[in-house]
């Protein structure tokens, strides 16, 4: 039986489903507002906004530049949701000789994995062996310089 690669790089997020209330949602407008206006503003909780499955979604950075074609860069955060059903283009976490790859998943003729950079080889599991799909990046957070 082979062994669940670690998730020391992955961290669970989400709410405790104790958590009765949800928290109010606000939105920002692109440009300059009145300071005088801020009754409306409340607080933003990226629970509510990002995760559809609290008990099985995680959090992990991306290493490497395979996905930038895709928008995903080295370092980036992605959130995984482990209960949404893979499906053809999706871009996933896949498990590939007890690593973790994020890749986008093809399901045309053979299953296979693809990095969004064309220099990069598809990966496509030997006969008889199987593909393990992790889980499905739902939201990738980008830091930007300050």
């Amino acid at each position: 039986m082979q062994e669940e690669p670690s998730l020391r790089d992955g961290v669970r997020v989400g709410r405790s489903t104790a958590d009765a209330a949800p928290a109010a949602r606000a939105s920002v407008a692109i440009g300059f507002g009145s300071p005088a206006n801020d009754s409306g503003v409340t607080r933003l909780d990226l629970n509510d906004i990002l995760v559809r499955s609290p008990q099985a979604t995680f959090l992990m950075r991306v290493a490497g530049d395979s996905m930038r074609d895709a928008g995903i860069d080295d370092g980036d955060l992605v959130l995984i949701d482990r209960a949404v059903t893979p499906a053809h283009g999706h871009i996933v976490i896949a498990v590939v000789e007890q690593e973790f790859v994020c890749r986008r998943l093809v399901k045309q003729g053979d299953l296979r994995l693809r990095a969004a950079d064309r220099d990069v080889a598809d990966i496509v599991p030997a006969e008889g062996e199987g593909l393990e799909i992790w889980g499905v990046v739902t939201t990738a957070i980008k830091s930007l310089p300050v």
